[in-house]
């Protein structure tokens, strides 16, 4: 008896079962490279504890609802990501980093793609129109927006994109907060300041470590431009800026001294890498700079959670 035989993305032959499974395997990983997993999860984890904040010291008394807020913003995050590569596929086949990525490499089509992106999009839009309110829905949208149709088309025009791309990034965790509250508060304007703010040594760290990637496709993000001491320098202002507004909690008398405590040492490690990434700029201190940075928020958001008095 002859088995059916299937061939994987990279060209090898399986057979029965355990060919459609690896086909399948391999879908699921194209999926999440469209969508780029790794940073929609950290985005939506953002969203989650601007939910729970905003429930105070109720946070433990979380419901579907919160995982429908969760599930609907992960989708709209996600389909923006993949709107991204759609618009970016030929750029991204050029360079190292990206080339590999579903939609350059020709695993995937562009049809499927879009349609991928819009279903998402819609059924995102949809579960939080249903299950929310329309100001969540309208922050949801802006976020999609400037990300799709501003920053990504200004990335290859002006250094201002970074500044786009940081409000389209900020806004998820106001998003969390507004589908429990339902207003915008000084809390929530806070959430939005130390994200949009830590966004930018995380732009750059990531910049930085692929300038030579972005400079062959003419994205003119600042730390592409070659002033080295300027990107670093800024990169310890802007670290500087998001130690600052870290400390919004305990000058309103929301959090316990032990906030006070973590928080210091979480920013002092935060300020070290970026004095580290000044001091010498190399691939190193980027990629530390970068891991530092990825940690940092969700410990401060999660300090600030565990802290709370009122």
């Amino acid at each position: 008896m002859k088995s059916t035989l299937l061939m994987t993305q990279d060209g090898t032959e399986v057979s029965g079962n355990l060919g459609l499974l690896a086909i399948a395997a391999n879908k699921l990983s194209d999926y999440a490279q469209l969508v780029k997993l790794k940073l929609s999860t950290l985005v939506v984890v953002t969203t989650a504890f601007g939910y729970l904040l905003a429930l105070r010291n109720h946070w433990m008394e979380v419901s579907a609802h919160l995982m429908l807020t969760l599930i609907g913003a992960f989708m709209v995050v996600g389909s923006a990501n993949a709107f991204n590569q759609v618009l970016e596929r030929e750029l991204d086949s050029l360079m190292e980093r990206t080339k590999g990525r579903p939609l350059p490499s020709g695993r995937m089509g562009l049809f499927e793609a879009v349609f991928a992106a819009t279903f998402l999009a819609a059924l995102g839009l949809t579960i939080l129109a249903l299950f929310t309110n329309w100001l969540t829905v309208l922050l949801s949208s802006l976020a999609f927006c400037l990300y799709v149709f501003a920053y990504t088309p200004l990335k290859r025009k002006t250094e201002f994109c970074s500044l786009i791309g940081a409000i389209s990034g900020a806004i998820p965790p106001v998003m969390g907060w507004t589908a429990v509250r339902n207003e915008l508060s000084p809390d929530a304007l806070a959430l939005f300041a130390l994200q949009f703010l830590w966004q930018f040594p995380h732009f750059w760290a990531i910049a930085w470590l692929y300038r030579e990637d972005y400079q062959k496709v003419g994205f003119k993000m600042l730390p592409v431009k070659g002033d080295l001491n300027s990107v670093t320098r800024q990169t310890v202002y802007y670290t500087l800026a998001t130690i600052l507004v870290s400390v919004y909690p305990l000058l309103a008398g929301k959090v316990s001294w032990f906030y006070a405590v973590g928080g210091s040492l979480l920013g002092i490690w935060f300020l070290n890498s970026a004095l580290k990434f000044y001091r010498q700029p190399t691939k190193k201190a980027s990629k530390n700079m970068l891991m530092v940075a990825d940690i940092y928020l969700p410990l401060l958001l999660m300090l600030w959670l565990l802290t709370l008095t009122r």
